[in-house]
């Protein structure tokens, strides 16, 4: 991929995964167009997809990285808020069974989509979110076990 009609062909190809992925790591209340949309023009303003190894990798660590930012903005806008004495208009929790899956971490959420929804191995999953694989493997299984704490927690209850 040399030009830009090769990024717009990259992209056309492969938008439909990206915006699955960028659904599965957001929280509910990011469309995950708006966060692909606005991670490819923060990607795209930098460099051409062709001058990256892995477009694909290098695009779903920047749609982590973008939700990341977005949580670490809606905490300090929630912790002045609460310095202000105001209250914070954004809803908890989803409202529905996702509710669980939203409390892992975009990284987390990340992790356990590439590996046990679209198959990917543990070595691929560390190249996406640019860890190593035993780090990988640890937080998979630690999201996992949360997961599995929180659904009997729901039951008990």
């Amino acid at each position: 991929m040399n030009s830009d009609a090769d990024d717009v062909d990259f992209i056309e190809s492969s938008y439909d995964d990206l915006r699955r992925f960028a659904a599965v790591v957001a929280p509910w209340d990011l469309d995950p167009d708006d966060v692909l949309h606005s991670t490819l023009v923060m990607v795209l303003r930098k460099r051409r997809l062709g001058s990256v190894k892995d477009p694909a990798a290098y695009l779903r660590r920047s749609i982590v990285n973008h939700v990341n930012s977005e949580l670490r903005k809606r905490g300090t806008r929630r912790s002045v808020l609460q310095r202000l004495g105001g209250s914070d208009v954004e809803a908890d929790h989803y409202p529905s069974d996702l509710a669980d899956l939203l409390r892992l971490s975009p990284v987390d959420r990340a992790i356990l989509f590439l590996h046990d929804v679209e198959g990917f191995a543990f070595d691929e999953v560390a190249e996406f979110v640019d860890m190593n694989v035993g780090r990988i493997r640890m937080r998979a299984s630690r999201a996992r076990s949360r997961l599995r704490d929180l659904l009997v927690e729901e039951s008990d209850v």
